[in-house]
């Protein structure tokens, strides 16, 4: 069955619909979430709310381009709202811009292409250095597959600016890997 087909269902009061997408959706859903929170129970909180407000508010939602990009968009306004909640309850200061943590699922990636195991900790190292915006569009784009206007909406920023920060990560990874490659080849003959 078409997502489509199950938003409008949703729509219509139908909760079959409703758990279809919860099943289809929730581990994606809390593999994102993990992202910007440790905390597994407030993960799975914010997911189970993000339903039950589907649900409470079926009869206003509207139409939607990609049912996933709108669930991720939710999810993560829904999690850094929290966690402001819990900044700000904590301290009296501003939150401070939260935290995308993302190991891009390398072990799978490095069985497909036989990857060395020093070249995994280069790319670990070479992803830590990234921004936490530049991780999340890298995380999107080539772990969930997300077009680069959905991305936009996930992210709240416009399409160029997607393309920029994926572009500007991308590059970024590349200068970082070639330097190690480089700083290794120096000190293997070494020229260090």
């Amino acid at each position: 069955m078409s997502e489509a087909l199950l938003w409008s269902q949703l729509r219509k009061g139908q909760k079959a619909a409703l758990e279809t997408l919860y099943r289809a959706h929730a581990p994606v859903l809390l593999q994102y979430g993990n992202k910007f929170s440790t905390d597994q129970q407030l993960v799975e909180d914010c997911l189970q709310d993000l339903f039950i407000d589907l649900w409470q508010r079926r009869q206003q939602l509207g139409e939607v381009s990609s049912v996933q990009s709108y669930l991720l968009v939710a999810m993560r306004r829904r999690i850094v709202r929290q966690l402001s909640r819990q900044q700000k309850h904590e301290t009296s200061a501003e939150p401070a811009e939260y935290q995308f943590d993302c190991e891009i699922a390398i072990d799978e990636q490095i069985a497909a292409r036989e990857l060395s195991h020093e070249r995994n900790l280069k790319l670990k190292d070479a992803l830590e250095q990234l921004s936490p915006r530049q991780k999340e569009a890298i995380y999107l784009k080539y772990q969930l597959g997300m077009s680069y206007e959905d991305i936009g909406k996930a992210m709240d920023i416009s399409y160029q600016s997607v393309r920029n920060l994926a572009h500007s990560a991308i590059s970024r990874l590349k200068d970082l890997l070639i330097q190690g490659w480089w700083i290794g080849f120096w000190i293997f003959f070494g020229l260090y």
